[in-house]
């Protein structure tokens, strides 16, 4: 044992011994706080990092960082958030005396002599989101425009679906925790937005382009500031703010659609006004025609009438070219010796083309013995679609001190849909194969005007926000045509067309509408901030009232030809286009016209919201804040309109509620928390679903129409959420809410009613329905997680929902499934996608993945099974490279696998989808592929 520790193995074990705890030693770690060197404000999401290694952290919400392992020495310490000037720190040693860092940064904005600098606050960086998120007193889930422009994103409908719960019906309508449209609330720059849809108790998320997005939130829980009337989500929809920089940039995209671009593309009468989405002017009825050809006694007069219309039946045919899209932004600093004024202006424009193949599907009751259904029809729709947009817009802030700020801002949107439909297949029911023809024009316009102030008071201790705002919406619908021709099945005779003996809508009928809304609006909110002796809690009071005045008339008027008393057959063998020629309208032996429009085809409707309401937020601790309160809310909704005999129709529909919310958060530490929620909210019945209007669409073959006896709904809403932030940029949540509806409205078969596989549908009551959910959110920044730098460049933004909804019909339950989910209810969502940004080469790629389980697309009664939507993978793929300080070029792949779009019908009404259960309708859109060039200065 001696032998073991010879003075000289002693001495040896003693050095190996030392020189370990020196190298130890000489690791060290360096700390410091961030700050903006005008307001003083921490800065989470600075990137810090060791010039030449791959050492690098970010600060946190309070501004702190640390970055650890670092060998003592001496070093360039750099240090950089975007809209801020670059800092770096030269030969900073670090060793273990080293002093902790503190760095004002500043905004970088040129100075220029003899003006004040005004900072102003960034919002659309995924940081700023991700801290507005954390800071919220509600359940809130966002996107920013920095993580929007990662994306081949093209308007807010495509950004909204890739927030936790969110869902999109028909390319532009929100679900918010599978809940459909009617149960959101919209506003756009804290205004409540309008409704361009006739149809729809919902803002068109597709009139807004991405580009002109700053950020986007949806407030899950309530609060007694936010809207009463909702149950999904308050969705805030932020434009772009105003610039501190001057810039102009300007971007162009050629895309191509699979199975359109470069392909035969079938359109009806085009004209120069098309180009700019204003061709409705051009379908209109022609001037001087009588209000309704009913007045008109003079058979003289009828057939002058008749031949001012167009002869327009028949298709052209071209080849589809690649989709065009234009964006230019321009933002402007003016300094006055008193005011800042920042300006943002952008114009967009795309021109687009999508020719789908569909098939379509209807079927008699199910046979129990056979296991099958006997087919009505079978049809292929070949649908070919031009899409035009133009928009702007244009906001302006003016800056009169760090504590007062007035906006104006102001956006447009005009969207023009030109579709024909060609329509080939057999109708078993009638005996006939089909060719028929549907061609439509519709036209959205919307307008939103704001003026608001910002204002802080008492150091900050008061603030006071006001709002003033008028929208305008027009829905304009000229010349809907139609048209059957058919012929007996099996045989080679020609098609002959199909003229009813009164007016139809379907059989060479000519459909116009068009809907007109404008929205005015004033709020004020205010908060005062209570300072308490010998402590650092400080409570808020709030108070704050909302006023709105809605107006919309609607009309419709609709006629068709039919045939004088001697009519000539022989005219039914002529092609289409010489057929409703000028030569066979007359009123002995050819086509004249017969008006349809019915008493129920028009309505009036007003609208007047009152709310006010008080609230606290009470900071018992630094890590316990209570905040709630009550919104009252008076709404007086009116309608006027007539029954199809006739008969006046009023609605007067005044409804007063108190809804309190309460909103609790337990801070454990920085970086973790916990919320607790409930709110009573309400879902009023919209007008059109109030109203008796009638309308029939030619693609799914369906009526509907509205129910003057609706209730107003009553919601429930608790919800839980756990929330962890690694860091300023990256979040874990996992949440868990529940809804309880008091008479939920839906829409449904109406039974008994259609003829040739038509299915009518409106609006109702049930007793009651609850809805059960689960949501898990992933942001998470690989640069902690490797010390290798393009490991390092990768995030991962992953979120995914699980929802179990049951309706509880009662009595309604006629011809029902009683154990069904509501209607539009997806029982998963989830969004994923993976990011790549090296931001030295000016390179980022992206991968997105989106899936919607099946959800029920219209419930059933009976001899109508209830019919879901399946689900359908979409995967993105996106990748931009810079060149130098002004150019980026941009290459995206949408729907890569191009799944079908499918509709089934719970054929055996077992509440499951199996080999019995039948296709109603199928089609695939194309994979989408977009090339586009963005030029900054």
């Amino acid at each position: 044992m001696k032998l073991l520790f010879t003075p000289k193995l002693r001495f040896l074990i003693i050095s190996l011994n030392l020189l370990a705890i020196s190298a130890f030693a000489q690791k060290q770690s360096v700390k410091g706080t961030i700050k903006d060197k005008v307001t003083g404000e921490l800065l989470p999401g600075v990137t810090v990092l060791i010039e030449n290694t791959q050492l690098a952290t970010q600060t946190d919400f309070d501004g702190n960082f640390e970055l650890k392992n670092i060998t003592e020495g001496t070093y360039n310490i750099v240090v950089k958030l975007i809209s801020y000037k670059q800092l770096v720190i030269k030969n900073y040693t670090v060793n273990a005396n080293s002093t902790p860092i503190s760095v004002d940064l500043e905004s970088d904005v040129k100075e220029l002599t003899g003006f004040d600098v005004t900072a102003t606050r960034v919002t659309n960086t995924e940081k700023a989101v991700m801290m507005e998120i954390k800071s919220a007193e509600q359940v809130v889930s966002g996107v920013s425009s920095q993580q929007i422009a990662k994306t081949q994103d093209r308007s807010a409908s495509d950004v909204i679906k890739r927030v936790p719960g969110v869902s999109i019906i028909d390319g532009r309508f929100v679900m918010v925790r599978g809940l459909s449209e009617r149960y959101n609330a919209v506003l756009l720059n804290g205004v409540l937005t309008p409704s361009s849809e006739a149809d729809r108790k919902s803002f068109s998320f597709d009139i807004i382009p991405s580009g002109a997005l700053d950020r986007l939130l949806i407030y899950k829980t309530g609060a007694p500031e936010l809207p009463g009337e909702f149950a999904g989500g308050v969705i805030k929809v932020y434009t772009k703010n105003t610039s501190d920089n001057n810039s102009l940039s300007v971007a162009l995209s050629n895309s191509f659609r699979v199975g359109t671009t470069g392909n035969d593309f079938y359109y009806n009468q085009k004209y120069a006004s098309d180009i700019l989405g204003f061709g409705f002017k051009n379908r209109a009825l022609p001037y001087g025609f009588p209000n309704s050809l009913n007045n008109v006694k003079d058979e003289t007069k009828l057939e002058e009438f008749a031949k001012k219309l167009p002869n327009n039946w028949t298709s052209q045919v071209k080849t589809a070219a690649p989709d065009q899209r234009l964006n230019a932004m321009f933002t402007k600093t003016i300094k006055g010796r008193r005011i800042t004024a920042n300006n943002t202006s952008s114009i967009n424009y795309s021109n687009t083309n999508e020719s789908v193949e569909m098939k379509n599907y209807n079927y008699n009751a199910y046979d129990l013995v056979e296991k099958s259904s006997d087919t009505i029809y079978n049809y292929t729709d070949n649908r070919y679609t031009n899409q035009v947009r133009f928009g702007a817009l244009h906001n302006w802030a003016f800056i009169i001190d760090s504590r007062n700020k007035i906006e104006f801002k102001n956006i447009f949107n005009q969207i023009a849909s030109d579709q024909s439909i060609l329509r080939t297949g057999e109708n078993f029911e009638e005996g006939f194969d089909v060719q028929n023809y549907a061609y439509r024009y519709t036209n959205r316009t919307i307008y939103n005007g704001q003026l608001n102030g910002n204002h802080e008071f008492n150091g900050g201790n008061s603030t006071l926000n006001w709002a003033t705002a008028f929208s305008k919406a027009w829905g304009k619908e000229p010349d809907f045509k139609r048209l059957r021709t058919v012929r007996n099945i099996g045989t080679d005779d020609a098609y002959k067309v199909i003229i009813a003996p009164g007016a139809s809508t379907l059989d060479a009928g000519r459909f116009y509408s068009q809907l007109n809304e404008k929205v005015i609006t004033a709020s004020t909110d205010y908060e005062q901030k209570i300072s308490l002796k010998n402590s650092e809690i400080v409570p808020k009071l709030r108070a704050g009232f909302y006023v709105e005045k809605k107006d919309r008339d609607f009309s419709a008027r609709w006629m068709s030809y039919g045939k004088s008393v001697r009519f000539n057959e022989s005219i039914l063998e002529q092609p289409l286009e010489q057929l409703f020629s000028s030569e066979n309208i007359n009123a002995t032996n050819g086509f004249t016209v017969k008006e349809g429009t019915n008493p129920s085809d028009s309505y009036t409707a007003a609208n007047m919201l009152t709310a006010a309401y008080v609230g606290t937020s009470i900071p018992f601790s630094e890590k316990i804040n209570l905040s709630g309160g009550v919104r009252i809310e008076n709404n007086i909704q009116k309608l006027k309109s007539n029954s199809y005999t006739g008969k006046p129709i009023g609605v007067y529909n005044p409804i007063f509620r108190v809804l309190p919310s309460l909103n609790f958060a337990y801070n454990f530490n920085e970086k973790n928390l916990v919320r607790l929620a409930y709110a009573q909210t309400l879902n009023r019945p919209e007008f059109r679903e109030l109203a008796p209007f009638s309308y029939y669409d030619f693609s799914t073959n369906t009526v509907l129409y509205g129910n003057n006896d609706l209730k107003t709904p009553t919601i429930h809403n608790i919800d839980a959420r756990y929330e962890i932030y690694p860091s300023a940029s990256e979040m874990i949540s996992v949440g868990m809410f529940y809804k309880k509806f008091i008479n939920p409205i839906e829409m449904f078969f109406v039974p008994g009613t259609g003829s040739g596989g038509t299915r009518n549908f409106t609006f109702g009551n049930a007793e009651q329905a609850t809805s059960i959910g689960a949501e898990l959110e992933v942001r998470k920044s690989l640069v902690n997680l490797s010390e290798n730098k393009f490991i390092q460049n990768f995030s991962v933004v992953a979120n995914a929902s699980y929802i179990v909804s049951e309706v509880k019909l009662g009595t309604n339950a006629v011809g029902q499934n009683p154990n069904r989910p509501m209607m539009g209810q997806s029982p998963y969502i989830i969004n994923t996608g993976l990011y790549f940004d090296d931001a030295d080469n000016k390179i980022q790629f992206n991968i997105l993945y989106n899936v919607i389980g099946k959800r029920l697309y219209a419930v059933g009664t009976v001899g109508n099974p209830d019919i879901y939507e399946m689900p359908r993978n979409i995967v993105d793929l996106n990748v931009s490279k810079g060149f130098g300080k002004h150019f980026e070029v941009k290459l995206g792949v949408q729907d890569l696998f191009n799944q079908a779009t499918s509709f089934i019908q719970d054929s055996d009404a077992n509440g499951k989808l199996n080999s019995n259960d039948e296709q109603i309708m199928k089609y695939k859109v194309g994979q989408y592929v977009t090339l586009g060039v963005n030029y900054k200065l």
